[in-house]
């Protein structure tokens, strides 16, 4: 038995967007725009999906090590990768050193589909909360200053007053720090892998979110494949243009385009 792992964010859980609504009830996930359970399906094997919109690369460790944990039978893994700026939120109601369990916000999704077995976390469990987050266009639309000396120290940004966000925004995502944290996160990954016998593919949906040009920025990665195509650029040189398969909110793909992801697309990964 082998079985393929997949991680991601909004693409990778069918979801599709409700028009005129917003808030609770404005989405839907684990609907057939799946490239995932199409994979499943059109190659008849077993699959593990473990998505979520909006989620941070930093998340992926934690939900590689469960899965590996649930599916030790996984031979291959493959990664979303998400939007740079984008964080995570966490609090206890008492401070401990306890340690967490990888799959602590863990839930499962069913479906009846005995090819797929689905996850996502949860964003309360216990006194323990955990919430993804990313900036807004107005957040950027903010400037940035930065006022320092030897003798005073930080004076602007003021760590006390200036909002999280601004600090956030402009002293950490946009910097080498999240660069730096990216390379980790790859790095345990790929050693997990490594350490279990698996391979490790990394690839993006489209050309307007940028990465690094290499990722082994610590050490050799053993077990990863980085794509150098997008998906979007893959269907580009094959004339197909990925703005045809938009749904209404003109970012998701209907089930055909996630029928070619899983067919032509990640095949292709796979002899690299």
């Amino acid at each position: 038995m082998s079985r393929a792992l997949f991680l991601g964010d909004s693409h990778t859980c069918g979801y599709i967007t409700t028009p005129g609504k917003v808030g609770y009830g404005s989405y839907s996930m684990w609907n057939d725009n799946n490239y995932a359970e199409c994979y499943a399906n059109h190659f008849n094997k077993q699959s593990s999906v473990y998505a979520l919109p909006g989620v941070c690369n930093r998340v992926y460790p934690d939900w590689l090590r469960t899965m590996l944990d649930k599916h030790p039978d996984t031979d291959e893994v493959f990664v979303l990768l998400a939007s740079f700026n984008r964080f995570v939120l966490a609090f206890n109601e008492t401070l401990s050193t306890d340690i967490l369990p990888a799959d602590y916000f863990t839930l499962k999704q069913e479906k009846d589909n005995p090819l797929v077995d689905l996850y996502y976390d949860q964003i309360f469990k216990d006194d323990r909360f955990q919430l993804l987050n990313k900036p807004t266009y107005e957040d950027f639309g903010r400037m940035a200053d930065i006022n320092f000396d030897y003798q005073n120290g930080l004076i602007k940004p003021d760590l006390r007053k200036d909002t999280f966000m601004d600090v956030k925004v402009f002293f950490d995502l946009n910097t080498h720090l999240e660069q730096r944290d990216f390379f980790k996160d790859v790095l345990v990954m790929d050693r997990m892998c490594e350490d279990h016998g698996c391979k490790l593919y990394l690839f993006n949906m489209t050309d307007r979110v940028s990465f690094p040009d290499k990722f082994d920025f610590y050490t050799k990665l053993k077990s990863t494949v980085v794509a150098p195509l997008t998906i979007e650029s893959f269907f580009k040189q094959k004339f197909i243009d990925h703005q045809r398969f938009y749904l209404d909110d003109k970012e998701h793909y209907n089930q055909a385009f996630h029928e070619l992801i899983a067919t032509k697309y990640i095949p292709w990964l796979k002899t690299i």
